[in-house]
């Protein structure tokens, strides 16, 4: 067909990047334009010298089609203007290193570009920089450890507590610096079964754990000055009790239980806007809230499946959960209808062991599965914007179970004891008002 007798369209170019700014004129454009030649005319408005690939979006949703494949499911008329923004394109991450581990890694968490602590099955919790090189481990776990949080580095909230670890043996440690070496400063006791995850506060104030025993306990990071519950020391006589007193550590004691949950508490995670808010996720297939301070689950939303990982983004004010039917959902804790899912992302061919959000993007969020992938998602689409292969066939088929997001780096771990570090180049920040969902 000739070009003159296309049809056409008019459309209008936005972009919240001022750099990526073009005059706001409406402009005729063929309709079986798609990503690649509007980003061609994006470009040449532009006159880059080295071209920018740019996706685009109609009323908040990422063009995968032509723009008359648009119209048409849209059931849009071609003689209105359409609107399109442009942001400049992620590119897709790339592995950049893997240190082995003996055994299953069961949790990851960037303490900063680098450290990064690794929980494993063997009991241990190691740090790695990034040079390959473990400069700790820390042993005082006598069963496998489940769960890592690091705490704050920012020398306003400043604690002695460096790291938490929690273990299948019912206990949470404390890791802090003594004599240059990092030793356990404390063990959180009161759990009656393995402790799954663990959250430290925005404040660097006070910490969560989250148990098999269908708890969750709230507890302060300060280092107590001797044991504070003779109780609890007491009453934990086992064999595995007796060696970590070999070790002399101190007991803490919890501020607080929140119960609710029926059956396993798999994930927690605080509120960065509210931090008396607390979220969790478990086998009962419900989403929880709850009010740290008073004591209180202030909602539920339930699913049809098991939840195996929450995060929640101070960016979007969403939260995002992994779940056993092989899906990513997304909550709105602000909203009254507690059983409206958001948003359902389905991609993986495996249960989605782990979610989290990109440190500076209301939109860009990565899960890690059973199916041994990571997927980066831009929550304005429902298909992922990329799928990353295990880089090594050692990796290649074996299970996700932890992932991190801090900055450029998306660090994931499982069952091939592997730690795999991907480099991601994200082109474009969000706009001022990122933080409006």
């Amino acid at each position: 067909m000739d070009a003159a007798n296309e049809a056409q369209v008019q459309i209008r170019l936005v972009a919240k990047q001022k750099k990526y700014e073009v005059p706001d004129a409406p402009l005729v454009v063929p309709q079986q334009l798609q990503r690649y030649g509007l980003s061609e005319i994006v470009n040449h408005l532009l006159g880059l010298e080295a071209p920018v690939p740019f996706d685009f979006l109609v009323d908040g949703q990422f063009l995968r089609e032509s723009i008359a494949s648009y119209l048409k499911e849209h059931s849009l008329s071609a003689e209105n203007v359409l609107t399109l923004e442009y942001v400049e394109s992620m590119l897709p991450p790339t592995e950049i290193a893997s240190y082995s581990h003996d055994d299953w890694i069961s949790s990851i968490a960037v303490a900063s570009s680098d450290r990064f602590v690794v929980g494993s099955f063997d009991g241990i919790v190691r740090v790695w920089n990034a040079q390959s090189e473990c400069v700790s481990e820390m042993r005082g776990h006598e069963s496998a450890v489940k769960c890592v949080a690091a705490a704050s580095l920012d020398p306003v909230k400043k604690s002695k507590v460096e790291i938490l670890s929690g273990s299948q043996d019912r206990t949470a440690i404390a890791w802090g610096s003594k004599g240059g070496q990092r030793k356990p400063l404390y063990a959180a006791r009161g759990h009656t079964d393995s402790v799954e995850a663990v959250a430290v506060n925005p404040a660097n104030t006070h910490f969560v754990t989250a148990s098999a025993d269908s708890t969750i306990r709230f507890w302060s990071l300060a280092v107590p000055k001797e044991s504070e519950d003779a109780e609890l020391e007491a009453q934990d006589s086992t064999p595995v009790a007796k060696k970590r007193k070999g070790l002399n550590i101190m007991t803490k004691a919890a501020i607080g239980t929140l119960s609710g949950h029926v059956g396993a508490v798999t994930s927690v995670c605080f509120d960065a806007d509210r931090e008396s808010n607390v979220y969790s996720g478990g086998w009962d297939h419900s989403v929880r809230t709850w009010d740290v301070a008073a004591g209180v689950n202030v909602a539920t939303s339930l699913c049809d499946k098991v939840v195996l990982d929450v995060d929640y983004s101070a960016h979007s004010q969403l939260i995002a959960t992994g779940h056993a039917d092989r899906s990513v959902r997304l909550w709105d804790p602000r909203s009254s209808d507690n059983t409206v899912v958001k948003l359902r992302l389905s991609s993986h061919k495996g249960f989605v062991s782990s979610v989290a959000w990109a440190p500076n993007s209301a939109y860009m969020l990565a899960s890690a599965s059973h199916d041994s992938t990571i997927k980066v998602w831009d929550i304005r689409s429902r298909t992922p914007l990329y799928t990353v292969h295990a880089a090594s066939a050692k990796d290649d088929g074996k299970k996700l179970l932890a992932l991190d997001w801090s900055r450029s780096l998306l660090l994931a771990g499982g069952e091939s004891g592997s730690l795999r570090i991907h480099s991601v180049n994200s082109q474009y920040e969000d706009g001022p008002d990122s933080t409006q969902a």
